[in-house]
């Protein structure tokens, strides 16, 4: 008899090898496993590698205000590669400018803030995309 693990690493070896049906016959036993028709499972080489994210959070209260604004650096944008502590913006109170830097080496995944957005200390400004 199969219990539900034997099951389970049955269905996984069909799925991974593209097997639809599988009959196995022995004694008074009789087992049909059938999955539905869909498309191929990708392979290891199609597979996308994992990904993880991690947050640049704001390092005090004030307004948002990216890179590239008044500052001279070039200015940041979904898609673009940043290392670990790069500089991302700024949330200023008044003069004063503290700065949001890259938790990690990643791409950025969000959208960047509109320039005067208001944070809070430890509010999540940037999300980057990296891997694990």
């Amino acid at each position: 008899m199969f219990d539900k693990q034997d099951l389970a690493r049955l269905l996984d070896a069909m799925r991974a090898h593209g097997v639809g049906t599988l009959e196995i016959e022995g004694g008074d036993m009789f087992l049909r496993l059938a999955l539905p028709a869909g498309p191929a499972p990708a392979t290891a080489a199609e597979a996308k590698p994992a990904t993880a994210t991690a947050a640049a959070c704001s390092p005090d209260i004030g307004t948002f205000l990216p890179r590239g604004s008044d500052d001279g650096l070039p200015a940041i944008a979904p898609g673009d590669a940043v290392r670990a502590a790069d500089l991302l913006g700024y949330v200023a109170q008044g003069a004063v400018r503290a700065a949001v830097t890259a938790p990690a080496d990643g791409i950025i995944a969000s959208g960047i803030p509109a320039p005067g957005t208001l944070f809070g200390h430890g509010d999540p400004v940037l999300t980057l995309e990296t891997r694990p």
